[in-house]
This record gives structure tokens, C-alpha cells and sequence, in this order.
């Protein structure tokens, strides 16, 4: 069984809940998740992921297979 409390922010998590969960959940293994805001992208990360899009957009055929990349990597490593 698993036992879930939800708080909107750790300020609500108090001494005394802390104190119940001890008790009520002594030999039993608890784990804490902490569920983060969505990470910050900054608008010049923005800004290139769509410059790069629309490159795209615009050439498809300058795409690489990944399975090309990856041979052609290991014959120039084979080279060396």
C-alpha cells in the first residue's frame, strides 16, 4: 500500500506530521519526491531551437542518419 500527502510548498510540512509519519510508519521504508517547477530555458536557447528549425524546415536533406554519423565516426576513428 502506498500512502501519498501532497502539499503545495515544504512550509506546510510541519514538526508534528513529521512526528505522526514516525509513528504510524515506523519499520516501513518512506521515501520523499520533490516535484520541481519546469526547468527555465533561457530565450536565447529558445531563439536558436527555432533558428535551427527552420533550417531545417527549409533543407530537410541536411539531416544525417544517426546509423551514417555513427559509421562514418568509426571509420575515421579507425583511421587514426
Amino acid at each position: 500500500m502506498n500512502t501519498s500527502f501532497h502539499f503545495s510548498s515544504a512550509q506546510e510540512i510541519t514538526p508534528d506530521l513529521l512526528d505522526v509519519i514516525r509513528s504510524d510508519y515506523q519499520a516501513k521504508p518512506v521515501s520523499i519526491y520533490i516535484q520541481e517547477d519546469e526547468p527555465f530555458v533561457p530565450d536565447w536557447q529558445i531563439q536558436e531551437v527555432r533558428r535551427r528549425d527552420a533550417i531545417i524546415a527549409n533543407n530537410p536533406s541536411c539531416l544525417l542518419d544517426c546509423d551514417s554519423v555513427v559509421a562514418e565516426l568509426e571509420r575515421e576513428l579507425e583511421m587514426v
